[in-house]
Parts: structure tokens; C-alpha cells; sequence
């Protein structure tokens, strides 16, 4: 059973070129209380107004076109402050180095484990 947030439910962004992942991570965090909203790209999300408070990013490493290692330094120059969480399907000794030096707050390979994803949002916007 995935733990349920507090009242104050936060506001998760999925960036994710797989459908199949975003619904499946909408589907995770509507069952906790969250709000999800989803993009198939980092410049779909880039594009969009989007609530700061109380929320947080999870975005794909490897997309096509602007990857999600860059969304980080990319928001920062917008001057949205966002934490990120990001996630990989590929199993590289150097990710999560490079992950922590783009400025992600968490690195998760796929498929991720539902609970610690959910306490990694909890963590990113408890003080957002």
C-alpha cells in the first residue's frame, strides 16, 4: 500500500517520452493523493506555467531532444526553483555522479520501486 501524503498534496510534473510511464506514474501518484500533471518532453513542460510550491519534477534521463539531466539548469535559468527527480532505464556506474552534478535532487533506475519514488517526493517538496 503506498503511503498516503498529508493534506497539503503536492504537485508532481512527470517528463517522460514513454506513455506507458507516465500514465503508470500518474496512476502511483493519484493513488497517494498527489496531483499529477504529465509531459511527453522537456520542452512541452518548458513551455508551461507551472505552480512552484509544494512541487517537484520527475523527468527521464534520455529523451529526444533536451535530455532530462539538462531540466534542472534549465529551470534554474528560468528562475523556477523545482527540485528534480530523475530516473533511468539504463544501468550506468556514472549516473548518479552525474545526475547530483546537473543538480537532481534523486536518481532512480526504472522500473522504480513505487514507496521510496513517493517518500523521494515527499522529501523534494515537504519545505517548497
Amino acid at each position: 500500500m503506498a503511503h498516503v501524503m498529508g493534506s497539503r498534496s503536492a504537485t508532481v510534473y512527470i517528463v517522460d517520452d514513454d506513455r506507458p510511464v507516465r500514465v503508470a506514474l500518474k496512476r502511483l501518484l493519484r493513488s497517494a493523493g498527489l496531483k499529477p500533471f504529465d509531459f511527453d518532453s522537456c520542452q512541452a513542460f518548458l513551455d508551461c506555467d507551472v505552480v512552484a510550491s509544494r512541487a517537484c519534477v520527475i523527468a527521464d534521463i534520455r529523451m529526444p531532444g533536451t535530455s532530462g539531466l539538462e531540466l534542472p539548469g534549465l529551470l534554474a535559468e528560468r528562475g523556477r526553483d523545482l527540485p528534480v527527480i530523475l530516473l533511468s532505464a539504463y544501468d550506468r556506474d556514472d549516473a548518479v555522479e552525474e545526475a547530483k552534478l546537473a543538480g537532481a535532487v534523486a536518481l532512480f533506475r526504472k522500473p522504480v520501486d513505487d514507496q521510496a519514488l513517493l517518500d523521494a517526493i515527499e522529501w523534494a517538496t515537504r519545505n517548497a
